[in-house]
C-alpha cells in the first residue's frame, strides 16, 4: 500500500509535465533539449530506437524514409541518419513537433546535415496519402492519455509502409529513483529535474503497451525491454 504522497506505480500518473506547458522561455527550452540529448545518448534512448529500426527494416534496404513524431531537439533523427549512413543506407528523416521553438532548435543543431527536415506539425493533421517507410516516436506516448496514445499509434501505423517503432520508458520504482537522484545531482535545469522522474510515473508497463496496441488495432507487435528501463515496440505491416 502506498504511503500518502508516495509515487504510485500500479497505474500511469495523470500529472502534467512542465515541458507540455505552452509559453516556455526559449533559452530554458533550448538548454532542456540539449540535456535531453545527453540523457538519450548515455541512458540508452538512441540505442533503443536503433534496435527497433534494425528489427523492422527489411534486409538489403539501401534507402529509407522515416517520420519522427515528436522530434523535440532532433537528436533521435540525427542518430538515425548517422546510423543508416554507417550501413550504406541513405536515410531521410522528417521530424515533426508541436513546438515551434523545438523545431527551430532541431533545425539549428542539424544544420548542414543531409537527410534531415523538421517542421511544426500535428501528427493528426498529416494527410493519409503521405506514406513513410517507418514511423518512429521516442518518449512521446507517455505524454498522452491512454486514449490519445492509442489514437496516435493507429495514425502512425496507417502512415507507415513497413511499420512503427516506439521507444518509451518503463514505469518502475528503480527507474524512478535512479533518474530522480541522477538529475538532482547532475542537472540544475528545473524542467529536467521535475519532468524526468514524472516521465517514469507517466510511462508504461508491458501490459499497458499491449493494451495500447490492441486498442490501436495492431496485431503483429513485438515488445522488448532494453536496459536501462526502456521499452521498444515494433509493430509490423
Amino acid at each position: 500500500m502506498n504511503a500518502p504522497g508516495a509515487p504510485r506505480f500500479d497505474s500511469r500518473s495523470g500529472d502534467a509535465e512542465l515541458m507540455d506547458v505552452p509559453g516556455l522561455d526559449p533559452l530554458e527550452l533550448a538548454e532542456t533539449l540539449g540535456q535531453l540529448a545527453v540523457i538519450n545518448r548515455f541512458l540508452g534512448g538512441h540505442a533503443a530506437t536503433l534496435h527497433g529500426l534494425s528489427r523492422l527494416l527489411p534486409a538489403g534496404r539501401r534507402e529509407i524514409e522515416v517520420l519522427d513524431v515528436g522530434s523535440g531537439g532532433g537528436d533521435s533523427a540525427r542518430r538515425v541518419v548517422e546510423w543508416a549512413g554507417r550501413r550504406g543506407i541513405a536515410a531521410r528523416v522528417h521530424g515533426i513537433d508541436l513546438s515551434a521553438e523545438s523545431v527551430a532548435f532541431a533545425r539549428r543543431t542539424g544544420a548542414g546535415s543531409p537527410g534531415l527536415e523538421f517542421t511544426t506539425s500535428d501528427l493528426f493533421d498529416l494527410p493519409m496519402t503521405r506514406k513513410y517507410d517507418v514511423v518512429h516516436a521516442a518518449l512521446v506516448l507517455h505524454h498522452l492519455s491512454d486514449e490519445m496514445a492509442a489514437a496516435a499509434l493507429a495514425k502512425m501505423f496507417a502512415l507507415s509502409r513497413f511499420g512503427v517503432v516506439i521507444n518509451d520508458l518503463h514505469r518502475h520504482p528503480a527507474a524512478y529513483e535512479a533518474i530522480k537522484w541522477l538529475t538532482a545531482l547532475l542537472s540544475k535545469n528545473r524542467l529536467i529535474r521535475h519532468d524526468a522522474p514524472l516521465s517514469v510515473l507517466r510511462a508504461f508497463r508491458r501490459a499497458d503497451l499491449q493494451d495500447l496496441a490492441r486498442r490501436a488495432g495492431l496485431s503483429a507487435v513485438e515488445i522488448s525491454w532494453r536496459w536501462p528501463f526502456r521499452w521498444v515496440m515494433v509493430a509490423r505491416k
